[in-house]
């Protein structure tokens, strides 16, 4: 089971929202993420966190069986809590939207549930300017050459980084925070792969202006 999760944080545009429900995944949403969706026409089939942020007008039209009220406690963020739901639902892959911008701290925070949860389910992070996923391993894919991505560690060191199809190579180095980064680096041939041997690397493929055509072999 595949399933789109909705932060409360700026929402995506209409059009990459619109892309990421052609599959029809179950729609999750983090409180207010509720008011980004209803907006555009959707109703979320589930609706976790403390409720201190959905708009009532929304709430109102909402089926009671639909809110999973979690309350305002130290055990993390309104985005850990729905994401606690969909493993207990069984969901093996999620698209995290809303998630970015706005707020650093929200940011920062929400890109270590990669990391967090990727022995569960797998994550990804899509916005209107990325995808963002972590490497486990190996990634393989295939993009249109001149696709510009960035590779970057998100803590701490990401040992026996190697790549392929890429214009500038990696042979097994080390990507460090403020030392050593693999950004802006771009697609020249297929396909593509990316594997790292210890650590934790974030692969963001940059959608600019129009979504990125890519294929994904092994996620």
């Amino acid at each position: 089971m595949e399933a789109l999760i909705v932060g409360n944080g700026p929402p995506p545009s209409d059009r990459l929202l619109q892309e990421l429900m052609a599959g029809n995944p179950l729609l999750l949403c983090a409180d207010g993420g509720a008011d980004t969706v209803m907006a555009r026409g959707w109703l979320p089939d589930y609706v976790v966190g403390d409720m201190d942020s959905v708009a009532c007008r929304n709430a109102a039209v909402m089926p009671p069986e639909r809110f999973v009220r979690v309350d305002d406690d130290d055990t993390g963020t309104d985005l850990q809590k729905v994401i606690r739901q969909a493993v207990s639902l069984g969901v093996r892959a999620a698209t995290l939207t809303g998630v970015t911008g706005g707020r650093s701290d929200h940011t920062l925070w929400n890109l270590s549930m990669l990391r967090l949860y990727r022995d569960s389910l797998r994550l990804r992070v899509v916005d209107d300017f990325c995808e963002i996923r972590l490497v486990n391993g190996e990634i393989r894919f295939r993009a249109e050459p001149g696709q510009k991505l960035s590779l970057t560690p998100l803590s701490g060191p990401a040992v026996g980084v190697r790549t392929t199809g890429l214009r500038f190579a990696l042979h097994g180095e080390i990507l460090a925070p403020a030392i050593r980064d693999g950004i802006s680096n771009e697609v020249v041939d297929g396909p593509v792969t990316v594997s790292v041997a210890a650590g934790d690397l974030l692969l963001v493929i940059h959608r600019e202006t129009a979504p990125a055509r890519i294929i994904w072999d092994n996620v």
